[in-house]
């Protein structure tokens, strides 16, 4: 069947498409726990995404640079201070009546959990196919993501090494009799979710919200109906049976949706 209408858009208009379609993402959301070592990690995660700047690569790739993936997450940290546990040696003094001894004194801590929000922005750069689907009615042109070519994460794993440690000392401070062993808690603690640690935490949580990560550009209803044009020249509906879209490259690369009515 031929095509009936074909519609370009340049990579200037599409970049507003990106941007609306964006916007329209709204927030995403995810949640997961894991273990480093004794310690537990278990978090609840939301993001958005906005800017970054498409290319179209013919004949059917759309690339984004820097897409910037602003997240905000909800750490709880579980302690088991176990590995502190210890018992005071017991003494001894000899007497005519025996041994005399003092009781044995062990000092066991506990488990305890360390709440904990961090803020942070991941700038991503991806490659995606193009969709053209019928959904409820209207015709759906998306970018579907294919591959993630690049995951900056900045300095978030340092700054979040810096805010476990300020909150883990925060939460031994309460516990008794810790105090002699502060330093050595928090040491082993932070130890335990350091900056190689935690850049893989976060680039695991960045890819939770990429993937399958499909983005409409623009919808349109299956049915248009062109306005009438007088008395005798009454509204005229037009079905659209068929979309496609594809990168086309000619003396520029455009975005090509033909449609078949």
């Amino acid at each position: 069947m031929p095509t009936d209408v074909i519609t370009a858009v340049d990579e200037t208009a599409a970049n507003i498409l990106l941007a609306r379609g964006e916007a329209a993402l709204g927030t995403r959301t995810a949640a997961d726990s894991t273990s480093f070592g004794p310690f537990g990690l278990s978090y609840s995660a939301s993001a958005g995404l906005t800017g970054g700047v498409m290319r179209f690569v013919a004949p059917g790739t759309v690339a984004v640079d820097d897409i910037a993936v602003n997240y905000t997450l909800s750490l709880k940290l579980t302690l088991d201070l176990s590995f502190l546990d210890f018992c005071l040696p017991r003494i001894c003094i000899p007497t005519p009546f025996g041994n005399l001894c003092t009781p044995k004194i062990c000092l066991h801590f506990p488990t305890i959990p360390v709440p904990l929000s961090f803020s942070g922005t991941a700038i991503v750069s991806a490659d995606f196919g193009l969709s053209a689907a019928l959904v409820s009615g209207d015709w759906v042109v998306s970018i579907l993501i294919q591959q993630v070519r690049k995951l900056d994460l900045g300095l978030a794993a340092t700054a979040l090494v810096t805010a476990i440690g300020a909150a883990v000392v925060a939460a031994l401070a309460a516990v008794p009799f810790i105090g002699p062993l502060l330093a050595l808690a928090a040491g082993v603690v932070v130890a335990a979710f350091g900056v190689a640690a935690l850049t893989g935490l976060l680039d695991d949580i960045v890819n939770l919200f990429l993937a399958g990560l499909s983005i409409e550009l623009t919808r349109r209803p299956q049915v248009i109906v062109l306005p009438a044009n007088g008395p005798n020249d009454p509204p005229v509906p037009f079905t659209v049976t068929a979309l496609a879209a594809e990168v086309q490259s000619t003396d520029e690369d455009e975005l090509v949706l033909s449609a078949d009515m």
